[in-house]
């Protein structure tokens, strides 16, 4: 062991990192046979200086028969991930995502685990691993897991707001489960953040999970549509249909598995409460084992929301009473004048009462940019700016956060043409365009030449995308 930290302290500059790569990689003998040997060496390593290193010693001092929670692993873990050099760790980034698991397995386990005592270090350690911010790491789905244990949501926000566009799995080593989990905790992660909840966000993260590329289904994305199912009613006010090329086997899994949330949505889309909730009681076990007991309950406030919003498209002035009948208020007048003003201070609608009359008059605001429930996170995020009551779209804020999303469309735009360009390109694609054309020809089934074919991604007769190039490089996301 001291001939093997002497090799480390020598060749643990840049030039020679390869050099060490190899030597540590090993040198899995030495770790067995010494393993009582490792914490001592672990004191004469520099975890900044010697990053490389740190963690494939970290990584065998985990594998033995250490006890969890151990408090001295954790401080040496925690330190490490916060102070390690990231082009030193990034050479090796399977052993360095195995040490820090062991952390998070380490700070949930115990009579008292304290998942809070993980997220600087699993954030520190998501940065060190990404090439760069747009980059999905494995580390992402377990930060967000510790954020939700712990209901950090704040120290996620920053994570989540930072949009991926590529896997790398060959830098990172991400698997398809880290896309799904990362999708699945993020969506969460958006619903419960007290304050501001983020649901077109969530909407868009749990998609993503529910039609990313997939040759089977899983438990993952069953999860993933069920609350997507839910958040849609909360925010959409309707269920909405899945794309096109969503997976046939993650469709089969949906139909199998989410059957009593298809039947909340449609009893939700009658527009009648009582229906909506003998359908929730029916199946509230269901909910309750799934954890989404809380969604389902928001699902049943936002009818009478919904109900309210629908009356300000018919009617300029209404009374009290006949608003709490018209959306089913049990609690009459009084129920509806406090369901008015918590919208009117959401931003939901606009309007005034008049207390002496007990009438309503709603505003048409659609001239200020806000009323009714926002539909995209580009509404959400104009509205919001513009403070209560919808915003005014002739506010700087307004204006300037406009001028951020047109933006951020035009980069959208100039990223999507990229990736036309590399999928017309990718010798995959067009082998397998070529003789899916072929076939066509051979079975006498058509004409139009490979013309049609070569056009670019989605160009084949079927009009269906082609997600093949995307799966095969790891850029699902």
């Amino acid at each position: 062991m001291e001939g093997l930290v002497a090799q480390v302290i020598g060749l643990s500059n840049p030039n020679d990192l390869n050099q060490l790569l190899t030597a540590l990689k090993s040198s899995e003998t030495v770790f067995n046979q010494n393993y009582q040997q490792i914490v001592p060496a672990l004191q004469a390593l520099d975890p900044a200086q010697h990053s490389l290193a740190y963690a494939f010693f970290l990584h065998h001092l985990a594998k033995g028969n250490l006890p969890t929670p151990n408090a001295a692993f954790m401080d040496s873990a925690s330190r490490f991930l916060i102070v390690c050099d990231a082009s030193q760790i990034q050479l090796a980034p399977d052993v360095f995502v195995s040490v820090a698991r062991k952390l998070k397995t380490h700070v949930l386990a115990g009579a008292a685990p304290c998942p809070r005592r993980g997220v600087a270090p699993l954030l520190a350690g998501l940065r060190a691993l990404q090439p760069n911010p747009e980059v999905l790491t494995p580390l992402h789905a377990d930060f967000f897991q510790l954020c939700l244990l712990s209901r950090c949501y704040s120290a996620a926000a920053p994570v989540l707001d930072q949009d991926i566009f590529d896997v790398a799995p060959q830098q990172t080593g991400s698997t398809p489960t880290d896309l799904f989990l990362y999708c699945y905790y993020g969506g969460m992660l958006c619903i419960g953040e007290q304050g501001r909840k983020q649901h077109a966000r969530a909407l868009e993260l749990l998609l993503q999970a529910v039609t990313a590329p997939s040759l089977a289904g899983n438990a993952i994305v069953a999860a993933a549509y069920k609350k997507y199912v839910l958040v849609c009613l909360i925010h959409a006010g309707a269920l909405q249909p899945l794309p096109k090329f969503t997976s046939s086997c993650v469709k089969h899994v949906i139909d199998a598995e989410a059957r009593p949330y298809n039947e909340l949505a449609a009893a939700y889309a009658a527009r009648n409460g009582d229906k909506l909730r003998r359908a929730a009681e029916q199946h509230g076990a269901v909910f309750a084992a799934d954890g989404n007991l809380g969604l389902v309950r928001q699902v049943l406030a936002s009818m009478a929301v919904r109900s309210i919003q629908r009356l300000t498209q018919t009617f300029l002035t209404l009374s009290l009473e006949d608003i709490a009948a018209n959306a089913g208020l049990a609690g009459g007048a009084q129920e509806a004048e406090a369901r008015i003003v918590r919208m009117v201070a959401a931003g939901q609608i606009t309007a005034k009462i008049d207390g002496r009359s007990g009438m309503v008059r709603f505003a048409d605001d659609t001239a200020r940019g806000g009323g009714g429930a926002s539909t995209s996170s580009a509404a959400a995020g104009v509205s919001a700016a513009g403070g209560g009551g919808g915003g005014s779209w002739d506010s700087a804020a307004s204006v300037a956060m406009l001028d951020e999303r047109m933006r951020a469309v035009l980069e959208l735009g100039k990223r999507l043409q990229q990736a036309h360009e590399m999928v017309s390109q990718d010798r995959a694609y067009l082998t397998k365009v070529t003789a899916r054309e072929r076939s066509k020809y051979d079975l006498g089934g058509g004409a139009g030449g490979l013309g049609a074919g070569l056009a670019g991604p989605g160009g084949g007769a079927s009009g269906e995308t082609d997600f093949g190039p995307f799966s095969a490089s790891g850029a699902a996301v």
